[in-house]
């Protein structure tokens, strides 16, 4: 093909591309912007929907509120594509959409759980927090309304943990890293002896109290959270608080008083 051919037929192109680019622009802007970004308010209706998901063995029913901040999924699985070593947020629309079939679990390879702040909706388009107290009456289970109308039922600074595959360590940064730790916390967990039932604790070196704590609750999969400070019987405490929600509180039947007397019990 002549040199000429070639331009007059990126002319072409470039002429039908004109009239119909102002259309196309908003499509992929907003292929790229979380739930709630556009100015349209909150999504509430999306924020209370109770979903199922599965890491490993483990289930969790939860409202997206709490697996989710800004409108952006905090759930994650390796990325589309074959062999892929990395992992990609499942997005929002795939785990409501999951809802149609009660039976199925969206499946996960490591899931950051929210335990508080569901009342208020970060607007990342507008760089505001948003109150959004109508969510607390919409939420089916009786724990995340107590999350959402407060005080919060956890103690010890429990804010939020990760359920994560332990295989999947070395493919994530979502556990991202901590002041005075020269690794990312993945790295960190990675090199951690765990045993079933206990936590185990890497802080800061620089001394100013931060640590990652992790616990093991199967051969494959793990329990990612950050504390403030290394104090054994509370990251204990801890660790009983995220077992009894995993199994009381996000499990297929909620028991809410056998959960809320396990944070209570010393």
């Amino acid at each position: 093909m002549r040199r000429c051919d070639i331009r007059n037929r990126w002319r072409s192109a470039v002429r039908w591309l004109q009239p119909h680019w102002r259309a196309l622009l908003p499509l992929l802007l907003s292929a790229c912007q979380p739930f709630g970004a556009s100015g349209a308010g909150p999504p509430v209706d999306t924020l209370a929907t109770q979903v199922t998901l599965a890491v490993g063995p483990h289930r969790l029913h939860v409202p997206v509120v709490a697996v989710s901040r800004g409108g952006r999924s905090a759930v994650q699985r390796p990325c589309p594509g074959e062999g892929s070593d990395w992992l990609c947020a499942v997005p929002l629309g795939t785990l409501v959409a999951s809802t149609g079939s009660p039976a199925a679990a969206v499946r996960a390879t490591s899931v950051e759980v929210l335990l508080e702040g569901y009342s208020l909706f970060q607007d990342t388009g507008r760089d505001e927090w948003l109150s959004i107290p109508q969510l607390c009456g919409r939420l089916s289970q009786r724990w995340a309304r107590q999350q959402c109308l407060g005080p919060s039922l956890f103690r010890d600074s429990l804010r939020r943990f990760t359920l994560i595959e332990a295989d999947a360590l070395a493919r994530t940064n979502a556990l991202g890293g901590i002041a005075g730790q020269k690794e990312p916390v993945r790295q960190v967990v990675r090199r951690m002896r765990l045993r079933n039932g206990e936590p185990g604790t890497d802080c800061a070196a620089d001394g100013q109290g931060l640590c990652t704590a992790a616990l093991r609750l199967s051969d494959r999969v793990l329990v990612v959270w950050i504390v403030s400070q290394k104090d054994l019987p509370s990251i204990r405490r801890q660790a009983t608080a995220i077992r009894a929600f995993l199994t009381s509180a996000a499990g297929p039947q909620e028991d809410y008083d056998r959960f809320s007397a396990a944070l209570t019990r010393r």
